[in-house]
């Protein structure tokens, strides 16, 4: 991860603007958090010289100790690509006396575009648009989760050159290593993505994908609550495939084969069909090694009934628009059953305010900065718009309101 690490750290006067030849680099507000003196975030703003390409927010963090200040990305506000952030952090090292140790000022260029097959989450909020950009006649699409090596994943891609083939994969070299085969292989019917598979079904509209592939998921036999499989899994996979669309679980485990044909036979909404040792046009990397060690693979076909409701993800995610922040601020955590919330800090700088605050789905959380200036909202983008998020927002809107939150003066 791009850092520099300094004996002591010097910035230029706030607000400070710096354009280069890839765009405009504005260095905005100073956070510093009232329970950590020597912990800070510097937010910073990208306006890229391409009209065509989106503006880019994010927070440097800065953390001081007795012997030196190390600046680097903020995880919780990371962009893509990382090249925006490093060039940030190479305009800041110019301000300093000296450095000792960075990773900067490499020879490569500033890219400011991304691969464009590797996608965030928030890109399938708008699936009709993402669908349109793909440039293919009425697409069926299939969906892989957890594709490792990419085998099935690029043999189904070019088998099948109409159909749009989205892949999930939270393992983030093994996605670096298949978006290199993509690109040689110049494969335009692709889309990858590191993210959770359960989160990722509750964002899609209903009756979109005519298969999904689930094979030799980790089986997890001393932690089924990890496993992918699951009511809500099943679930939601029902709903978003079409009419008699097909998931195929292919495993080498008879507990985790048999665990999930106990949960299809529960969902009314799939009829199934099973097997051992049947032959598929590819072998994943996986399936060769259970193959050499003769052990037998079990496959589980289910098949969804009918057609799903549409659903809607319009969830509200404000805050009272006539109030602002009041101190003292201790931390606050809450668990629920199905999900927490945790108030972590607050942040302050000459004029505005900043929480951090982290909650969601205990497997996949959420981390936000939500931000006063002229009112008070959520910095960058609103969480991602799954139930479980909206109720832990509704829990976090009653947390201010009760701790943190007073009226405005008219």
């Amino acid at each position: 991860m791009p850092h520099f690490k300094t004996n002591s750290l010097a910035l230029p006067s706030l607000p400070f603007s710096l354009t280069t030849k890839e765009g405009k680099f504005s260095f905005l507000e100073l956070f510093t958090s009232v329970n950590q003196p020597n912990f800070s975030l510097l937010q910073v703003h990208f306006t890229p010289k391409d009209s065509h390409l989106k503006n880019k927010d994010f927070f440097l963090e800065i953390k001081k100790n007795e012997q030196e200040t190390i600046v680097k990305c903020d995880k919780n506000s990371k962009i893509a690509p990382i090249g925006i952030i490093k060039k940030s952090l190479e305009i800041l090292a110019t301000y300093q006396n000296s450095l000792n140790t960075h990773n900067l000022y490499s020879k490569n260029t500033l890219h400011t575009n991304k691969l464009p097959f590797i996608k965030h989450i928030e890109d399938f909020l708008d699936f009709d648009s993402l669908l349109t950009n793909q440039d293919l006649k009425n697409p069926k699409i299939w969906l892989e989760i957890g594709f490792g090596s990419g085998r099935h994943l690029l043999y189904n891609a070019k088998q099948h050159p109409q159909i749009l083939h989205i892949g999930l994969e939270i393992h983030y070299p093994s996605l670096e290593q298949v978006a290199r085969q993509i690109e040689l292989s110049n494969l335009k019917n692709i889309l990858i993505l590191a993210y959770d598979a359960r989160i990722f079904l509750e964002l899609l509209p209903s009756n979109v994908l005519e298969k999904i592939f689930v094979h030799f998921p980790v089986p997890w036999d001393k932690k089924p609550h990890r496993r992918i499989f699951s009511a809500p899994f099943l679930s939601q996979s029902s709903r978003v495939l079409v009419a008699q669309g097909h998931l195929q679980l292919r495993t080498d485990s008879l507990e985790y084969f048999n665990y999930a044909k106990d949960l299809a036979l529960a969902n009314p909404n799939f009829t199934l069909e099973y097997s051992k040792n049947s032959q598929e046009a590819i072998i994943s990397k996986y399936e060769a090694r259970w193959l050499k060690q003769k052990k037998d693979i079990y496959n589980l076909e289910l098949f969804a009934t009918q057609n799903s409701p549409q659903i809607s993800l319009d969830y509200n995610f404000d805050f009272p628009n006539k109030s602002h922040i009041q101190i003292p601020f201790k931390p606050i955590k809450i668990i629920k059953e199905d999900y927490f919330l945790h108030l972590e800090d607050l942040l302050l700088s000459p004029s505005h305010k900043l929480f951090k605050v982290s909650f969601g789905d205990f497997n996949y959380p959420e981390t936000r900065y939500i931000l006063e200036d002229s009112f008070l909202h959520y910095f960058r983008e609103n969480p991602l718009p799954t139930q479980i998020n909206h109720q832990a927002h509704q829990l976090l809107k009653e947390l201010l309101e009760t701790h943190f939150i007073k009226e405005a003066k008219q």
